[in-house]
């Protein structure tokens, strides 16, 4: 590269330009940049970009076909990128191979589904997209493991690196949770809301829900809950603070909707405000929480178990306070974006093409 330093490019499914704007407002995590605001500190140059055909509204039928071409001339767009890290897997690392000097480090949010729910043309593309790619980062160990086995890529392509919160946004502060407040929030399908709900009818708690609409098609809560939709980050932050216990309900593994990841995002903010969580298992779960350490565990879709561990939760301060603050130090641990950076910075490094000779 000539001496200078190493230029990367992160491109996500949504836009995340502006993001960078509420970070240094202190409007917005930096949870979802992924550690590209910490990379200038370790000699890499990073700009985030996002895809040309998807920036601008558009008509429908045009929205559909533009998000689905969008990753062809993304390689072009990316100027003089040595590598770029993304979720995009149908075409980016296919349509890369055009420019040989460019390295494509795909992060998995959620291809296992993916790749169960699609045709057998469409597993094959999947499989070749990825084999296409310098390295294929996952969520959890369990999602490496079925990855693999799924696609059957090779090994050395594939590595497991746990997602980031940002832990000087979602911090604790001084408030103590409101009594019988439970607090769940999360978009992902993979959410089972249907047993929070019948969970929540024999609980003496007050429930507040931030979720999509989507999500609760079907479920009937009880009326103390309130349901929140698209609160401001700071609103959500303030929620959380004070919510006396959090709750990830989760469908089992196998669900067909939504994510084998469903359910991080939320639980390491939690989890960062150090608040006591009670999460359904799920084999992704596994490198994030130690049960009865840093959370309480319940097996899925079984309201009884899940309301006995609120109960427990709201019952037991020191019990609570034991959960949260061990919750926290795994965040400062093992989960920040600067520590995600660091972790990252040799993998992008790694995966810029030596040119031949």
């Amino acid at each position: 590269m000539d001496g200078r330093p190493l230029r990367a490019a992160f491109v996500f499914g949504n836009p995340r330009r502006d993001l960078a704007a509420g970070v240094a407002q202190g409007l917005e995590p930096d949870s979802t940049l992924f550690g590209a605001n910490h990379l200038g500190g370790l000699g890499i140059e990073v700009r985030v970009h996002d895809a040309a055909l998807t920036r601008r509204r558009l008509p429908r039928r045009l929205s559909r076909a533009a998000w689905s071409l969008r990753e062809l001339p993304l390689p072009w767009e990316l100027g003089d990128a040595d590598v770029v890290f993304t979720p995009l897997v149908n075409l980016l690392p296919l349509a890369a191979r055009a420019r040989p000097r460019l390295g494509v480090i795909v992060v998995n949010y959620g291809l296992n589904l993916i790749h169960a729910r699609s045709s057998r043309t469409r597993r094959r593309m999947l499989a070749a997209s990825l084999a296409a790619s310098r390295r294929v980062l996952c969520l959890a160990e369990a999602q490496r493991v079925e990855l693999l086995d799924r696609t059957g890529i090779d090994p050395d392509l594939v590595e497991t690196l746990p997602v980031p919160v940002d832990h000087r946004f979602f911090s604790p502060d001084d408030r103590p949770g409101e009594d019988g407040l439970v607090l769940t929030v999360g978009k992902d399908l993979s959410r089972d809301f249907a047993t929070l709900a019948i969970a929540a009818r024999r609980l003496a708690a007050r429930v507040e829900l931030v979720v999509h609409p989507r999500n609760l098609v079907g479920v009937t809560l009880p009326r103390r809950a309130r349901v929140r939709v698209r609160i401001p980050s700071v609103e959500l932050r303030d929620l959380y603070a004070r919510a006396a216990c959090v709750v990830v309900p989760q469908h089992p593994d196998g669900y067909p909707y939504g994510s084998e990841g469903g359910g991080l995002t939320a639980m390491l903010e939690a989890m960062a405000m150090a608040k006591p969580m009670v999460v359904t298992e799920r084999a992704a779960l596994r490198d994030y929480v130690e049960p009865g350490r840093d959370g309480l565990v319940v097996p899925p879709r079984d309201p009884a178990a899940l309301c006995e561990a609120v109960e427990r939760v709201l019952g037991d301060r020191d019990l609570a306070a034991s959960l949260g603050a061990a919750a926290r130090a795994r965040v400062e641990r093992s989960h920040t974006t600067r520590g995600f950076a660091k972790r990252l910075a040799p993998i992008l490094r790694d995966a810029v093409p030596v040119p031949a000779i």
